[in-house]
């Protein structure tokens, strides 16, 4: 959800189903209107908390991952 702050770390459940995820399959999947609803920086966050990181320039809907 916004404002993409504060960013509160997530559950190990959360955890557990990004761990399983198939991030390249969801990404192709977001629309517009999804990142209406979900900050795109919040999942970039989560991913990274959970150490399933997403690669610097990779593009989620039309959400570009930033450099550190």
């Amino acid at each position: 959800m916004f404002p993409s702050n504060p960013k509160i770390p997530p559950s190990e459940g959360c955890c557990a189903v990004i761990q399983n995820a198939n991030v390249p399959c969801l990404c192709s999947k977001v629309t517009k209107e999804t990142e209406k609803l979900v900050c795109m920086e919040k999942i970039v966050y989560v991913a990274d908390y959970c150490k399933k990181p997403f690669q610097h320039g990779f593009q989620c809907g039309s959400y570009k991952v930033p450099a550190k």
